[in-house]
């Protein structure tokens, strides 16, 4: 793959930019539906076009993981990147539409966060407790969120980029820009539960993208060499510090809602054993 920069708009259109890794699964094109308030980059690391060149305002084609090529796409072309307020570094498959993404943006400085992201339901995979949707909350003030989803201001986004090594696929990147990024400021990190978001089952998309370019063995191993040689350790234990409740906002109420139905959805499941959801889980995060 070429790696060059194929399609460029002139000028940022919004203050927000999307930035993903994609591939074969890629669920780009629901993103794009409706009113929006970002841009997208999508770096494509199949050999496929999938029709991903006519979604995006900037496209490149390069094999590797979405970190990895944020990395090297910011390298050679830190212009564009710095033109935005805030970046959203998606996992390409993950079910979020426009409108979502545009909440999460206002939200990112109506709260003067550094980093947040939307909850997980439990119709989808979720590798961390702390992540999941919660019942009757606006959004929660942590001191983790996960490497799927990640959306940063990008002052602090680029922050970690200077120091970010691209050896590491994705076991750890989490941990590593928490660490770097937010340690232990109280009210600079949120999982935003008025935002629920679908991250879908290995087998609904045939296999996880992340274990062709790096095996478990071997993107841990990596992970563990970053933690000795540039002294960053695993966040541990998560934490929600505090919650925010917003009784006159419309997203309080309707997230709760789907919140609650999930949860009986997935309780009738698990009691005649389909449920996926309430399979044991690896301590680790979807990184494709």
């Amino acid at each position: 793959m070429s790696g060059d920069l194929s399609k460029r708009i002139e000028r940022p259109n919004s203050r927000f930019l999307v930035f993903t890794s994609a591939g074969r699964h890629a669920n780009c094109r629901a993103w794009l539906k409706g009113k929006r308030n970002f841009d997208i980059w999508i770096t494509n690391y199949s050999e496929d076009e999938h029709g991903l060149g006519g979604l995006a305002d900037y496209y490149v084609k390069r094999e590797g993981g979405k970190f990895p090529n944020l990395y090297d796409a910011y390298q050679r072309w830190p212009e564009i990147f710095k033109a935005y307020e805030a970046i959203f570094v998606l996992d390409d498959d993950l079910e979020i539409s426009a409108s979502q993404i545009s909440y999460l943006f206002d939200t990112l400085f109506e709260y003067d966060l550094d980093v947040l992201q939307p909850a997980f339901s439990q119709l989808g995979k979720w590798s961390h407790k702390i992540t999941r949707a919660q019942l009757f909350s606006y959004l929660r003030y942590v001191n983790f969120v996960e490497v799927t989803c990640p959306l940063f201001r990008t002052d602090r986004l680029v922050e970690f980029l200077a120091i970010y090594d691209p050896v590491l696929v994705g076991w750890g990147t989490d941990h590593w820009f928490m660490q770097t990024l937010v340690s232990d400021r109280k009210r600079k990190a949120a999982i935003v539960d008025a935002v629920v978001v679908t991250n879908p089952f290995d087998e609904v998309k045939g296999g996880r993208e992340i274990h062709t370019l790096q095996v478990d063995r071997i993107r841990h191993a990596a992970w563990k060499k970053i933690q000795r040689t540039r002294d960053v350790c695993e966040v541990n234990p998560l934490e929600e510090w505090s919650r925010v409740r917003r009784w006159t906002r419309i997203r309080f109420y309707s997230s709760t809602l789907v919140t609650v139905f999930t949860k009986l959805w997935v309780r009738l499941r698990v009691m005649f054993g389909t449920d996926p959801s309430q399979r044991v889980r690896r301590d680790d995060a979807d990184y494709s």
